[in-house]
C-alpha cells in the first residue's frame, strides 16, 4: 500500500498549498504534474531528495484535509495527548524525524490549545503492537524567548523559531527546563518525566 493510498482527496490540494513548504520553490505547473503523478501512482517511491521533500509537502496537505476544524483527526488522540504516524508510512518516509515534522506542521500549527496541558504529547507509530517513539514539546514563548532544557547531564537551549530533535533512547526521560520570556506546561521552570523512544524529544519553538 502507497504513502498515498491512505488518502482520497488528493486532487483537492492546490500547488500553491505545496509550494509553501517548498525551499526553492518548483514552478506550479511541475508541482501540480507531480500532484497527479501521485494521484495516479499512489504506490511510487520516492527516489530523489527532491521527490522527498515534495512528497512529505503532498503528506503535510494530505494530513491538514483530513483534519477537520473541530480538532478531529485520524492521526491525533486528544483525550490521551497522542500523535498517531501510521507505520506503512515508514516504509516511504524511512527518516522518522522528518516524517514526525511533517504530521506537527499539519496538525499543530495554528493549533488552538484548549489548556496548558496541549505543551506536551506522546509520539506513538501505530501498527500490530503501538511503539512510543518520543515525545513533543510546545514552548509557549513570548518575543525573544529561550528555553534551557537539561536531560541526562546534557544542556540544550532552544530559541524561539526554532525546531530541535533531543536524543533520548529511554523508555521515559527525567528533564527538568528554565523559560525566559515563556512556559511550559504552564511554568517557566519545572521538572517533569516525559516518553523517550527511538526518536527521543521533539521540541517546537515557533510557539504554536
Amino acid at each position: 500500500m502507497g504513502l498515498f493510498e491512505s488518502f482520497d482527496n488528493l486532487d483537492k490540494i492546490s500547488a500553491e498549498a505545496i509550494a509553501s513548504w517548498l525551499k526553492p520553490v518548483p514552478s506550479l505547473d511541475f508541482i501540480d504534474n507531480y500532484l497527479v503523478n501521485r494521484i495516479l501512482y499512489p504506490q511510487t517511491i520516492p527516489q530523489t531528495e527532491r521527490d522527498m521533500q515534495l512528497d512529505l509537502a503532498i503528506l503535510r496537505e494530505a494530513v491538514k484535509l483530513n483534519s477537520p476544524k473541530s480538532g478531529e483527526s485520524p492521526f491525533l488522540n486528544p483525550a490521551l495527548r497522542k500523535l498517531l504516524i501510521p507505520v506503512k508510512f515508514l516504509n516511504f518516509v524511512p527518516d522518522l524525524a522528518s516524517l514526525t515534522w511533517a504530521f506537527i506542521d499539519a496538525l499543530f500549527l495554528g493549533r488552538h490549545k484548549k489548556d496548558w496541558f496541549d505543551d506536551l504529547w506522546t509520539i506513538v507509530v501505530t501498527d500490530d503492537v503501538d511503539e512510543l517513539v518520543g515525545s513533543i514539546i510546545l514552548p509557549q514563548f513570548e518575543d525573544g524567548g529561550s528555553m534551557k532544557l537539561k536531560l541526562m547531564d546534557k544542556n540544550y537551549e532552544i530559541k524561539k523559531g526554532n525546531l530541535s530533535v533531543i536524543p533520548c533512547p529511554k523508555a521515559r526521560c527525567e528533564i527538568s527546563y528554565k523559560l525566559q520570556g515563556g512556559k511550559v506546561l504552564n511554568k517557566d521552570e519545572n521538572a517533569v518525566e516525559v516518553h523517550g523512544g527511538k526518536l527521543g524529544l521533539v521540541i517546537d519553538g515557533r510557539g504554536v
